[in-house]
């Protein structure tokens, strides 16, 4: 089905230091139209962000967060436009998604974790788990795989499932539209980790 004509993309800030490769992340998740800025020195997106209705940062798990990129993430929360943390670079990396979340969760401000990521034998991410539902997301084959998480995995991620509840358990379902609450997603582009969660949270924003 063709688009009406007056459609109207939504409009994307998505920004990040360029060792997060913010135009390589914006380009596999099929973002041609949103503005893409790489924070190497002050910038003024002021207004763009303002007008946005949706705003990403990109963060290296390698590099972390610099000033420009917690002074552009302060103007889009009190703007309090719909905000997604994507954190790349979880390849070959001693740093995990969880120890870039705690970070993001002192210098930005508290992100809520719908993912977490799951590692080969070698530590290589490889697929996820919802904490929503406890199913497995598994990437390792190319094509991603989707099954209950058994009882093991389930007791080892209960702390943080019962975490994702209690921070989320006075909202309703509106809640990341109206730039309440902020989820932080891993995205490992070798294996499309991260688009399709990515783009669940699009389409919230989208459905206007």
């Amino acid at each position: 089905m063709s688009e009406p004509k007056n459609f109207l993309p939504p409009r994307i800030v998505l920004v990040g230091h360029p060792s997060s490769h913010p135009r390589a992340v914006a380009e596999k998740l099929q973002l041609s139209s949103a503005q893409v800025v790489e924070l190497e020195g002050p910038v003024d997106i002021d207004t763009d962000i303002s007008q946005s209705d949706l705003f990403v940062l990109v963060i290296s798990a390698k590099t972390g967060v610099s000033a420009e990129m917690t002074s552009t993430w302060n103007i889009a929360s009190e703007k309090q436009v719909p905000r997604i943390v994507i954190v790349n670079g979880l390849e070959m990396n001693e740093t995990d998604f969880d120890d870039i979340v705690l970070i993001a969760n002192r210098v930005l401000e508290s992100a809520i974790t719908p993912y977490l990521v799951l590692h080969d034998e070698i530590g290589e991410p490889v697929g996820l788990i919802s904490l929503s539902d406890n199913q497995v997301r598994d990437y390792s084959s190319g094509v991603v795989t989707i099954y209950p998480a058994d009882s093991e995995l389930q007791s080892l991620v209960a702390e943080f499932k019962e975490e994702l509840e209690e921070s989320t358990i006075e909202f309703d379902s509106s809640a990341f539209q109206a730039g309440l609450i902020v989820p932080a997603l891993p995205f490992v582009a070798s294996r499309d980790i991260g688009v399709a969660e990515f783009q669940a949270y699009l389409e919230l924003v989208t459905k206007r």
